[in-house]
């Protein structure tokens, strides 16, 4: 898999887009500029966001530490290069689940990729679990 190009409403980044280029691409800025929650993003759009988790004492659950600081709905578009076919990711919110909806949409043809579900994305994407 070779990510493409990624949008997000998560945490910082308020509809920012982030294109990558081909080979390795190493982000440097400064601290708070939002590589860690890029880096989040990624996890979330592959894995989704656990709703069962609640903050604990110096520790703040994923799905309200990346909620949009503009209050907006938490929400992302991931465009990737798999087996030759050009896909997009998609997540947003499903009633009161964030990233609760998703969808793989193949950019060629405009049709959905039923191999490719919320529940299975990252692990055949990337061919590990979310831990």
């Amino acid at each position: 898999m070779k990510i493409i190009r990624m949008t997000a409403a998560f945490g910082r980044l308020q509809n920012e887009t982030l294109e990558l280029g081909d080979g390795l691409n190493i982000i440097q800025a400064p601290n708070e500029s939002g590589k860690s929650t890029w880096s989040a993003f990624i996890r979330a759009m592959l894995y989704g966001i656990p709703t069962k988790e609640r903050d604990k004492q110096g520790s703040i659950a994923e799905k309200n530490r990346y909620q949009p600081w503009s209050g907006a709905a938490m929400e992302g578009r991931m465009e990737i290069e798999w087996k030759g076919r050009r896909i997009a990711l998609l997540r947003g919110q499903n009633k009161s689940t964030p990233f609760g909806r998703f969808e793989a949409i193949d950019l060629d043809t405009g049709e959905a990729v039923p191999e490719l579900t919320a529940e299975n994305v990252g692990e055949t994407l990337i061919g590990a679990p979310r831990e």
